[in-house]
């Protein structure tokens, strides 16, 4: 238990040392987020918060494995692993920049997600899968797209002081709680963990009022890093348990999947933003951040019990009915509010 309140420790600690340098960084570099119709702030904050977040978590997990002669994995794993996560890191630090468009930065994600996948996760699939070439194929396929999924969905919740990284912290403890149950303190308990305590970190920082955000280039790798942890958690199980990270990660996960159903329906560009996410709603009605965020915190946290105990109790099937529910539910609600929607334009015209 020591080792892993270490790798907690550093991280927290190297988190809340270098968010104050990538504030001083980011002004030096005036690599700023600057203010506009669609975001809450009315001044330009520092963006360099995810690279705070992204060195803490390796540095953390590089001295854990160090310190505590961790079994070697393959070498082309770890090299799969850090091209991953490195360059998700790099290409958002570069958005932050210079604002690439969507298509790159899909394109990229799935080059990323690719080498991910046959150089680190096809180990984690069961035997059995790996003997059928097309079932092979076909699950390849859903992870790839998993992962850039989870990536963006991630991504569009970081709308908010502290949103994203609160709903990634929900998300990466209840994953650090399933790799606990399985035994996994080899290397995917404790890079857990180092996630964890890097985002703590930040978060200091973050709240609102945020002194500084985590830009795409956190909102990326740690997007990307769930995605990878998700598949982890199912190591050799078979297809029944994916709906467990599904809840653990439901906010993001809905918030990205309505809006596109919506944007869908109101024949708009799917990668277009707008301010009709959670967040939005939840500011519109109580008219205070904070209670914004800690709604969609303490709805992420329910959600993310109800998948550990899903998981613990090996309730699958009782999982998926739910899901199946809650996929209803949204629907209905994305098409009635699109019909409130097209009315109110009708009526403008």
């Amino acid at each position: 238990m020591l080792n892993y309140l270490i790798v907690i420790a550093v991280s927290l600690v190297l988190s809340l040392g270098l968010t104050p340098l990538m504030i001083v960084a980011s002004r030096r570099w005036d690599i700023m987020d600057i203010p506009d119709v669609r975001k809450a702030h009315n001044k330009p904050i520092p963006l360099m918060g995810g690279v705070a977040i992204y060195l803490a978590t390796i540095v953390a997990t590089v001295l854990y494995v160090m310190l505590f002669e961790v079994i070697p994995l393959q070498f082309n794993m770890i090299i799969a692993f850090l091209i991953g996560i490195s360059g998700v890191t790099m290409m958002g630090l570069i958005d932050d920049i210079l604002s690439l468009s969507p298509r790159r930065r899909l394109i990229v994600l799935f080059i990323l997600a690719v080498i991910v996948l046959i150089g680190c996760l096809q180990f984690y699939f069961p035997k059995t899968l790996l003997e059928d070439p097309l079932l092979a194929i076909g699950t390849s396929v859903v992870v790839v797209f998993w992962i850039v999924a989870i990536t963006n969905a991630t991504n569009f919740t970081d709308g908010l002081d502290g949103l994203a990284s609160s709903l990634s912290l929900v998300s990466a403890l209840s994953f650090a709680v399933i790799f606990f149950i399985q035994g996994r303190n080899q290397l995917a308990l404790p890079t857990t963990l180092a996630l964890c305590g890097a985002i703590t970190g930040f978060l200091i920082y973050n709240f609102h009022p945020a002194k500084i955000f985590m830009g795409d280039a956190g909102s990326m790798f740690i997007g990307f890093m769930l995605g990878i942890l998700s598949i982890m958690s199912m190591s050799q199980k078979t297809i029944i348990v994916f709906v467990v990270p599904v809840f653990l990660m439901i906010v993001p996960i809905a918030d990205m999947c309505m809006s596109i159903l919506r944007r869908l329906l109101l024949r708009k560009p799917v990668m277009k933003p707008d301010k009709m996410h959670f967040h939005h709603i939840l500011i519109g009605r109580f008219k205070n951040h904070r209670v914004a965020v800690l709604i969609l915190m303490a709805v992420q946290m329910v959600f993310a019990f109800i998948g550990v105990i899903i998981y613990f109790l090996e309730l699958y099937i009782l999982g998926w009915i739910l899901l199946a529910v809650l996929v209803m539910f949204a629907i209905v609600y994305t098409l009635v509010k699109v019909r409130k929607i097209k009315q109110a334009l009708q009526i403008e015209e």
